[in-house]
């Protein structure tokens, strides 16, 4: 009889921690949309990222942007980081944002090759708080 109550009370245990929110206190952003050619005309990369926030404020956080290249041309010095602070947003539960990267700060232009990446996006927080990284797929750089 004892082990049986103390069965039904891990399991009790149990799924009351799985129900929990594991991402109170983290913030969290997904990507809504991106473009996937980047050429020298006007047409730099765009991408549209939406947060969620529960008694968390987004404001004068952090968003690093990340380049992975996949092109296998050696690159001196590359700039594949891309840290920026976010502007103030209201105290809303959720909302979005667009993060522009001109065509000129991702060229590389090694013997006219186009390159092939992708990004990934992280909100990092004011107490250095990380949110899931989300990512675009390939995007091809035109020279």
């Amino acid at each position: 009889m004892k082990s049986t109550r103390f069965v039904l009370y891990s399991m009790f245990l149990m799924v009351l921690g799985c129900s929990k929110d594991n991402n109170q206190g983290k913030p969290s952003i997904s990507l809504k949309s991106y473009t996937d050619a980047v050429y020298n005309d006007g047409r730099d990369f765009n991408a549209v990222l939406t947060f969620k926030q529960s008694n968390y404020n987004i404001s004068g956080d952090s968003l690093v942007v990340i380049r992975r290249r996949y092109n296998q041309s050696y690159v001196d010095v590359p700039n594949d980081t891309f840290p920026t602070r976010l502007p103030y947003f209201p105290n809303d539960p959720s909302g979005e944002f667009t993060v522009k990267l001109l065509w000129l700060y991702l060229q590389y232009g090694i013997n006219g090759e186009n390159d092939t990446c992708d990004f990934r996006f992280v909100l990092i927080d004011q107490n250095l708080i990380h949110s899931d990284t989300v990512s675009t797929g390939q995007v091809i750089i035109y020279q």
